[in-house]
C-alpha cells in the first residue's frame, strides 16, 4: 500500500511538472526567439564591420530563464563607428521584434484556454507597457479591476526587458559600447560608473537590479578594449539609433507613475 501510494504520488509530481512545462514552454520559445534575433543581429553587423565575435553565453534568470547572451570582441575594432554599428544591431533586432509581438499581443482577444488573468498593477511596472496598455485597452484599464489578456503580451515584454537590461549604458554591456561610440571613453566612463552607483540603489528594493549590479562589476564592468582610433566620431544617423536604444531601455526599465483611470483619484477638501 505504501508503495502504491508513493508511486502515485510521484506519477502526479511527475503530471504537474509536465504541466507546468506545457505552460512555460510557448513563453520560453517566445522570448528565446527575441534572444535569438538580438543575437542575430549582432553576428550580421560584426561579419559586415569585419569584427570578430566570441560564442555567446547566456546569462542564467530563475524568472524568465535568461537575460540574454554576452558576447565578446575578440579582435580590435577599427573605430567608434564600427562598435556603434555591432553594439546597436542587437538591441535594435530585438526591441524591433520585442516591440511587434507586444502590439500584437495587445490586439488579439484572449482565446478560451489561453487568456491570463491579471492585474492592472503589473502594467505599472514599465513607463513603455502601461503607456501602451492604456493607449490601446483605454476604459478597460482601471486599477483593482482585472482584465484577461493574451499571455503574448508578457512574453513579449519579457523579451523587451532583457533587450532593455543589456542596453544599460555600462561596462561591456550593449549599452556601454554605444555610449564609448558615441560620447568616448572618459563620458562612457564616468556615465557607467553613475549607472553602476544606481544600480546599487536600487538593489537594495529589486533582486534583479542586484543580480545586474554583481554581474556587471565582476563580469562585464570592462575597460572595453582599445580600437585602432577612438577619434573619429560616428555618423549623426548611427548617433541618433544609439540615443535612441538607450532611450527605449529607459522606457521598459522605469515604472508607469500615472494612474490609468484618472476618475479613481479622490478629492481632498483644504
Amino acid at each position: 500500500m505504501y508503495l502504491s501510494f508513493r508511486t502515485t504520488c510521484c506519477m502526479r509530481s511527475t503530471f504537474d511538472n509536465l504541466e507546468l512545462l506545457k505552460d512555460g514552454l510557448p513563453g520560453a520559445l517566445v522570448t528565446g526567439l527575441i534572444v535569438g534575433v538580438h543575437e542575430i543581429g549582432h553576428i550580421l553587423a560584426a561579419r559586415d564591420a569585419g569584427v570578430k565575435l566570441s560564442v555567446p553565453y547566456f546569462v542564467p534568470s530563475w524568472q524568465i530563464g535568461s537575460f540574454g547572451g554576452i558576447t565578446r570582441i575578440v579582435n580590435i575594432v577599427r573605430n567608434r563607428g564600427d562598435l556603434l554599428k555591432v553594439a546597436a544591431a542587437g538591441p535594435v533586432a530585438g526591441f524591433s521584434l520585442g516591440f511587434g509581438l507586444l502590439l500584437l499581443g495587445f490586439t488579439l482577444p484572449p482565446s478560451d484556454g489561453l487568456g491570463i488573468i491579471v492585474d492592472p498593477a503589473v502594467f505599472h511596472q514599465s513607463f513603455l507597457l502601461g503607456g501602451l496598455a492604456k493607449l490601446i485597452l483605454g476604459d478597460v484599464l482601471k486599477e483593482g479591476t482585472q482584465l484577461s489578456i493574451n499571455p503574448l503580451v508578457l512574453w513579449a515584454w519579457a523579451g523587451l526587458l532583457i533587450n532593455a537590461i543589456n542596453s544599460i549604458p555600462a561596462g561591456e554591456l550593449d549599452g556601454g559600447r554605444i555610449a564609448l561610440a558615441m560620447w568616448g571613453r572618459k563620458v562612457s566612463s564616468r556615465l557607467g560608473s553613475v549607472t553602476i552607483a544606481l544600480l546599487g540603489l536600487s538593489s537594495l528594493f529589486s533582486d534583479v537590479a542586484f543580480y545586474w549590479a554583481v554581474l556587471i562589476f565582476f563580469l562585464q564592468r570592462g575597460p572595453i578594449a582599445p580600437l585602432s582610433e577612438e577619434i573619429t566620431e560616428p555618423e549623426n544617423r548611427y548617433i541618433g539609433l544609439g540615443v535612441t536604444i538607450l532611450f527605449l531601455g529607459l522606457l521598459v526599465c522605469l515604472p508607469y507613475p500615472f494612474l490609468f483611470d484618472p476618475s479613481q483619484v479622490t478629492d481632498f477638501d483644504f
